[in-house]
């Protein structure tokens, strides 16, 4: 019974809890240290879409009167119009 003959532990087996700012430290830089492993850049944040501009709505009505006198001159098909048309619908 070898366990009795060994002296008694004066250290705790455990780590002793850690005051909030050491915490909040210690897990920064865990968190660094775990970002520094990242193989991909993280994703940047999408920017911001202002409003449109009117003289983004004055070439919009410019497109689409463009194709209106394409299509009224036979330039266009009527399939053809109408996919053009929802692809300036859908900017």
């Amino acid at each position: 019974m070898l366990f009795l003959y060994r002296p008694r532990q004066t250290w705790m087996p455990f780590a002793r809890p850690m005051s909030h700012t050491q915490q909040a430290a210690y897990n920064r830089q865990l968190q660094q240290q775990f970002q520094s492993t990242r193989r991909v850049p993280p994703a940047l944040p999408a920017p911001a879409t202002p409003a449109l501009p009117t003289a983004t709505k004055q070439d919009f009505a410019a497109s689409l009167e463009r194709l209106e006198a394409l299509h009224s001159s036979g330039s266009l098909s009527d399939d053809e119009f109408e996919l053009a048309k929802s692809k300036l619908l859908a900017k």
